[in-house]
């Protein structure tokens, strides 16, 4: 078994970064949802205030809720692909939308929160990225058919643009909007305590958990 030289005999060996059988089998993939609308912006603002109120029923240090604003999105996102997964269609249609708002607000300021990221487990990262590429290829097809004269789906996007993943993340956000802060913060604590592998490291939005893993 190899060691390190230079450890004390009982001193714990850090792990190699370099070493690839130290990683994860299914690592999480990381997202962002690309630039905001305004009002998704002021949604996000609330979340992340939400996570600065202090509570005893958190199990952290200062009694911060043990979660971050990238657990509030991609609990947002993981509860829209379980409960409420978009169509093709919705999905095309949505990101159109998307698309003719941030073409209306080019050259303005943009939001404070204009761009988040976020990490999503490896099975919903897989059912996010084929729903996404499923719902470009039924766009190619629907153009398709209607060059062939045959038109079911009027007043579609005349390109089958790629559709990023920011797409569902805003769509998970509009779709949460009017839900309490203090309810998504809950379920964003829900979904770390289930998803993550470590411990919280502290940072300004997030608590800092002693013994909860996350």
């Amino acid at each position: 078994m190899e060691t390190n030289a230079g450890a004390a005999p009982d001193e714990p060996v850090e792990p190699d970064p370099d070493d690839e059988s130290e990683q994860p089998p299914n690592p999480a993939r990381h997202y962002s949802t690309g630039r905001l609308t305004a009002a998704q912006a002021r949604v996000l603002s609330r979340w992340r205030r939400q996570l600065t109120v202090m509570d005893p029923r958190w199990p952290t240090r200062d009694h911060r809720p043990p979660a971050s604003s990238s657990d509030c999105l991609a609990a947002a996102v993981t509860d829209l692909l379980d409960r409420a997964e978009p169509t093709h269609l919705e999905l095309i249609r949505y990101g159109d939308r998307i698309r003719k708002a941030m073409t209306a607000t080019r050259g303005r300021g943009a939001p404070a929160v204009s761009v988040v990221s976020f990490y999503l487990p490896a099975g919903y990262a897989a059912r996010l990225d084929a729903m996404l590429a499923d719902a470009q290829e039924h766009h190619r097809d629907l153009l398709d058919a209607a060059r062939e004269g045959v038109l079911t789906e009027p007043g579609l996007p005349s390109k089958a643009y790629k559709l990023p993943a920011g797409t569902v993340a805003r769509l998970a956000i509009d779709r949460w909007a009017r839900r309490s802060p203090t309810a998504v913060i809950a379920d964003a604590v829900a979904y770390g305590g289930y998803h993550h592998t470590q411990v919280h490291r502290a940072r300004a939005d997030m608590g800092i958990a002693d013994t909860h893993p996350t």
